[in-house]
């Protein structure tokens, strides 16, 4: 059995090419057909939908356009709402097949 390999999301994922002040989250995120089969779950829904949100707060705080947002802002601000922005190891040592 393979292990399961955890990615992140990058911002410019949630911001359309060609539309300002537009954010996107949820499975209307730009990803190709592989990782559109895990990003559509529930959980990683919720999980962009919750950066796009912040995304957008600290923009209009800010007065800027959420592409011109510093990232660092961003993940500093998540990170003190508690969202995991890198996966953790798991706790229990992994189990081989035989």
């Amino acid at each position: 059995m393979r292990d399961a390999l955890a990615y992140g999301i990058p911002y410019r994922a949630l911001i359309p090419k060609e539309v300002d002040n537009l954010l996107v989250a949820g499975r209307m995120i730009s990803v190709d057909l592989t990782a559109h089969n895990s990003t559509r779950n529930t959980v990683c829904c919720l999980l962009c939908g919750q950066a796009a949100g912040t995304a957008a707060a600290l923009s209009v705080a800010n007065g800027i356009a959420p592409r011109e947002l510093d990232i660092r802002q961003l993940q500093k601000t998540l990170r003190q709402a508690g969202v995991l922005l890198q996966p953790r190891p798991d706790p229990l040592p992994s189990q081989k097949e035989s």
